[in-house]
């Protein structure tokens, strides 16, 4: 099954005086596409196999708020931005999925050099946390994968 194609109308379905009997193929129509999504889904859904996309395909650039404590909700900011604006800690996130790949780009604003730490969940490489770039207006890209628990890291450094 494939996702619908047809739409329905509402032409006969639209006002209290409309007859049953010409509101019928609009009804079949809404039923027929209701059962092909659900079909659709029943076999694995439309990102089930590789995918040839014919368009650009990206996550939306989300800025978190910079501060003490840096908050991060994966649900609605897989790929995020945020300038540092004094010694910060990037708190736990929540929402992560296991799978899931995330992205935090970290900049230095300019005239300033400020530290971030990691919570707990943040795991990198040889057990120990990144270094952020200490200059004015560098960039450091980290990039996670979440086993559901813990964020796994990479790190990129010093793009000024």
């Amino acid at each position: 099954m494939a996702w619908p194609t047809t739409q329905a109308g509402t032409t006969n379905v639209d006002a209290g005086t409309d007859l049953v009997k010409n509101a019928r193929a609009d009804i079949k129509q809404n039923i027929d596409n209701v059962n092909g999504i659900l079909d659709e889904y029943d076999s694995g859904g439309p990102y089930a196999t590789v995918g040839d996309y014919s368009k650009q395909q990206y996550f939306g650039l989300a800025t978190l708020t910079a501060g003490a404590t840096i908050n991060w909700d994966l649900s609605s900011n897989q790929v995020a931005t945020v300038t540092l604006d004094q010694n910060s800690t990037l708190a736990n996130p929540t929402n992560k999925q296991a799978g899931a790949t995330y992205v935090l780009i970290v900049k230095q604003p300019a005239g300033a050099n400020y530290t971030l730490a990691f919570s707990s969940e943040y795991q990198f490489a040889s057990g120990s946390a990144p270094t952020i770039t200490a200059s004015n207006g560098a960039v450091d890209v980290l990039t996670f994968i979440s086993d559901g628990t813990n964020m796994y890291g990479g790190f990129l450094q010093d793009f000024s």
